[in-house]
């Protein structure tokens, strides 16, 4: 180059030659060192998930550092979205910088309740929100909603658009229902009752027809229900339907009086019934012509009884004798007597 100036940016040894007015000439040496710039890559523009956090390292070891935030440590531990950037000046004086765009995404907001407890026989719909998200179940489902139904621990981790997760936990307890029998449905005669028993001694009780008591007595032909609800609030019922069949109608008349010689037919009545009587038969009628109690006890074809008793008495015949045939002789006559006085 020929001129007063010279821009160099090159490692090496420059002279340069002046020669005055005069032709006088006189030179100068310059010997250039180009020391290196220190490499500086905080990495590509990142997010992160809320609540976790970035390390950014200038690298370099040993040279000095300045941060945008006005740290002068080789690392930095970042979680708040912004714009971050680094100056770094190694041994020769020389600097070089890099920048960082922080962005930190929101998780999923997740919430399955409180611990609960549901009564046997029920299920729990849980749901994980967040519509759109990815979901995993302890269960193994990936569905939004889990109905459960068996006691256990079940939690839900939820991922969204963004790669950001967040998990809940529910404890479900199943309580047991009580077990209510009231037994078949049951036919009594009329005169009968039944006793309902709901069972689960300590429960609280409510039967159809009102009552509160574990047991009630009833005797009227319907349907009864008994609903029992235990100490976890858990309740069952079971229904029963209650039959009154008529018991038959017997009546074998008031007691009668016969004369000796006659007999008299007793009719139980209640075609079809099976009968039993204090002598030992067991037709629908019976002729008797002695003295004394006379029952029979009818069972309708429902299995319902009745008896009805009777009092027969046999009056005695009056004794009549007028004596053996007799002879008089003509003018004479016989006084004939029929006793029975009154009769």
């Amino acid at each position: 180059a020929t001129t007063q100036q010279i821009n160099i940016n090159t490692a090496g040894t420059y002279w340069v030659r002046v020669t005055n007015g005069f032709g006088c000439s006189s030179s100068d040496t310059l010997q250039l060192t180009v020391n290196p710039l220190p490499i500086v890559n905080l990495g590509p523009d990142t997010a992160i998930c809320q609540g976790e956090s970035l390390m950014l390292n200038a690298g370099n070891s040993g040279a000095t550092y300045l941060w945008s935030t006005g740290a002068t440590t080789q690392q930095i531990n970042i979680n708040t979205a912004g714009t971050y950037w680094v100056r770094v000046t190694n041994g020769y004086g020389c600097s070089a910088s890099d920048t960082l765009q922080l962005t930190v995404n929101p998780l999923p907001i997740v919430n399955l309740g409180p611990d609960t407890a549901i009564c046997q026989g029920e299920s729990l719909m849980l749901n994980a929100g967040n519509s759109g998200a990815t979901y995993l179940w302890s269960t193994g489902a990936t569905t939004q909603t889990l109905a459960v139904n068996a006691t256990g621990t079940y939690w839900v981790r939820v991922t969204n658009g963004f790669g950001c997760s967040a998990s809940d936990t529910l404890q479900l307890t199943v309580n047991p229902s009580p077990i209510v029998n009231l037994g078949p449905d049951t036919a009594i005669c009329q005169g009968e009752s039944l006793m309902l028993n709901a069972g689960n001694p300590g429960a609280n009780y409510l039967w159809n027809i009102g009552a509160t008591t574990q047991q009630i007595n009833i005797n009227t032909a319907g349907t009864y229900w008994g609903k029992v609800t235990n100490s976890y609030g858990c309740s069952a019922a079971d229904t029963m339907q209650l039959t009154v069949n008529p018991l038959p109608t017997v009546n074998l008349g008031p007691d009668t009086a016969i004369c000796q010689g006659e007999s008299l037919m007793l009719d139980a009545g209640n075609n079809g019934a099976t009968y039993l009587w204090n002598t030992g038969a067991t037709t629908q009628q019976i002729p008797t012509d002695t003295a004394g109690i006379y029952w029979v006890k009818v069972t309708s074809p429902y299995g319902c009884s009745a008896s009805d008793p009777l009092q027969l008495t046999v009056n005695p015949l009056p004794i009549v004798n007028l004596g053996p045939d007799t002879a008089i002789c003509q003018g004479e006559s016989l006084m004939l007597n029929a006793g029975n006085s009154g009769a």
